[in-house]
C-alpha cells in the first residue's frame, strides 16, 4: 500500500550539462534504423538548425528522459525512498509539457516531487488494489527558465 506520508516529498535536485554528442546519439537512437534520412537534421546539423530558426542544434522530444540516468543514477533512489517493490512496479504513464528548446551547453537542473498518490481496484480481482504514485519533475536551464515539466505515473501492482 502506498505510503501517503510521502505525498509532497521533494527529492534532491540533479544537474546535467547537455553535450552535442549526446543529442546526436539520442536522435540516432530514436530514428528509424533502416532509413537514416528520417533523422531530422536540426538534431545533428548546426546549419540546418540555424536555417530553421534555432541558434544551434536542438534536442529531440523526450531527450530529457535520460537526464536522471546520466546525472543522478536513474530513478532507483526515488523508488527506494518511496518504498515501492521493484518486482511489482509498472510504468503507468508519462506526460511532457515543453516550454523551451534544449541546446548543447545548456545546464539543466531537475527537481522532482510526489504530487499525487491514489489506489484503484483491480478489475479482474475485486478487493485487490494497485497503488499509483505521480512524480512531477520540473527541468530548468542555467538561466532559471522552466524548459520542461514531466509527470510520471508509477504503478505498484
Amino acid at each position: 500500500m502506498a505510503d501517503k506520508t510521502k505525498l509532497g516529498m521533494e527529492f534532491p535536485t540533479y544537474t546535467f550539462e547537455v553535450e552535442k554528442g549526446k543529442i546526436a546519439e539520442f536522435a540516432l537512437a530514436i530514428s528509424q534504423k533502416e532509413d537514416k534520412n528520417q533523422l531530422n537534421p536540426v538534431y545533428v546539423d548546426r546549419e540546418a538548425a540555424k536555417k530553421s530558426g534555432y541558434n544551434d542544434i536542438i534536442a529531440p522530444p523526450t531527450f530529457q528522459t535520460c537526464f536522471p540516468f546520466w546525472a543522478a543514477g536513474g530513478l532507483l533512489p526515488i523508488i527506494q525512498i518511496l518504498g515501492i517493490d521493484l518486482i511489482r512496479l509498472l510504468h503507468g504513464e508519462e506526460e511532457y509539457f515543453y516550454y523551451a528548446t534544449i541546446h548543447p551547453g545548456d545546464i539543466m537542473t531537475g527537481k522532482s516531487k510526489v504530487v499525487e498518490m491514489y489506489q484503484k481496484e483491480k478489475k479482474d480481482k475485486p478487493g485487490k488494489f494497485m497503488d499509483f504514485t505521480v512524480i512531477e519533475t520540473e527541468i530548468s536551464n542555467q538561466r532559471g527558465e522552466l524548459v520542461i515539466k514531466t509527470r510520471s505515473t508509477l504503478v505498484e501492482r
